[in-house]
């Protein structure tokens, strides 16, 4: 039985953003809520933990706590951001005083979230974290799926007017146009790297365009690593093994519980995140990581690094600093299916006769 959700996707405007026209994603699996007997993901001796994130502060949302949880078991975390969080009108406006930023504001508004990025990972890992910028456009994400899918049509980000990274000391390829099929291939290049044992990325059908869109392309990439599809990486003798893979949710309507709160408190902490009711559940299913009490104190010590966001949308980060952190842990099928997301090559008319 499939299960088909129209997602209404945001333009990226941070909290207040417009609704896009939906798109619908389709994915085999039972009709279930998510919520429905969540059990405890299994975190074991010396796992690779890749955490493919949008924004800066995507991953500490998401996944702060597994970060930590993974690292106490002798394990390596990686980080891969794929923007550097460029886009966000609202917070450049509000710090610059500018009705109309210039794409420098915008640049330096990237570069300061990747030195927050930096000082939350720090934070929770004492420097063993390693966190990676690809630089792809912030709040274009979506549009790299659609309108500029093939190599040689980059976009070009309305905030940066950029059409590659513009952070070249930063970034792990500086030269990479802003197409969907280079992203894929780099983030397949990296994720063969990582050798991940488990990956946490966005939900697929998170509703916020970047979300969704860096979901797709990761499941699109792993398959990629998975059939030995990848360049510039030695082949393996035989095919590595599947992950697991974690998906966080982000952005969802009338959620997280608290996210509009202004009186939210410390005390809140205590509670446990469930995933929302009407979230279509997906096999394996829905998965619930629960904190210690001090796990939740340095993910929120993270949090508060990001002076950036906690400026403009305290309560929706706030929101995330629960006693537990959920996922949906998705498997091959929704791997395969992220392949309906790939545009149909565009025919190339014939040349006339001479």
């Amino acid at each position: 039985m499939a299960v088909a959700l129209a997602c209404s996707l945001l333009a990226h405007a941070g909290p207040a953003a417009a609704v896009a026209p939906p798109r619908l994603l389709v994915f085999p699996t039972p009709q279930s809520t998510a919520t429905k007997h969540p059990s405890s993901p299994i975190v074991g001796e010396n796992e690779r933990l890749l955490v493919i994130a949008p924004h800066p502060d995507d991953e500490t949302i998401g996944a702060g706590g597994l970060i930590q949880r993974v690292l106490e078991k002798n394990g390596t975390v990686r980080v891969v951001l794929m923007t550097a969080g460029d886009g966000y009108v609202e917070a450049v406006t509000r710090e610059t005083h500018q009705p109309k930023p210039r794409p420098d504001d915008f640049i330096a508004f990237g570069e300061r979230r990747m030195k927050e990025s930096r000082a939350a990972m720090r934070g929770l890992d004492h420097g063993r974290i390693r966190l990676q910028l690809l630089g792809f456009p912030d709040g274009g994400l979506d549009g790299l799926l659609r309108a500029h899918w093939a190599p040689g049509q980059p976009a070009r980000s309305k905030t940066t007017d950029a059409s590659d990274p513009p952070y070249d000391a930063e970034v792990v390829d500086p030269s990479i146009p802003y197409d969907g099929a280079d992203l894929r291939r780099e983030l397949a290049s990296v994720i063969a790297e990582a050798r991940p044992t488990i990956v946490a990325l966005p939900d697929p059908l998170d509703t916020h365009p970047d979300h969704h869109a860096t979901g797709v392309f990761s499941l699109l990439a792993i398959g990629d690593w998975l059939n030995g599809k990848t360049e510039g990486e030695p082949k393996l003798a035989s095919s590595p093994s599947p992950p697991r893979i974690l998906a966080y949710l982000v952005h969802w309507p009338d959620w997280p519980p608290g996210g509009e709160d202004k009186t939210i408190s410390q005390k809140d902490e205590r509670h446990s995140l469930l995933l929302p009711h009407d979230l279509p559940h997906r096999a394996p299913g829905p998965l619930s990581l629960r904190l210690s009490d001090h796990e939740i104190e340095k993910k929120r010590e993270a949090m508060a690094r990001y002076a950036s966001q906690q400026a403009v949308m305290p309560s929706l980060l706030a929101a995330f600093v629960r006693r537990t952190e959920p996922f949906s842990e998705l498997g091959l099928a929704q791997v395969r299916a992220a392949t309906q997301f790939i545009p149909a090559p565009t025919a190339v008319p014939a040349a006339p006769p001479p």
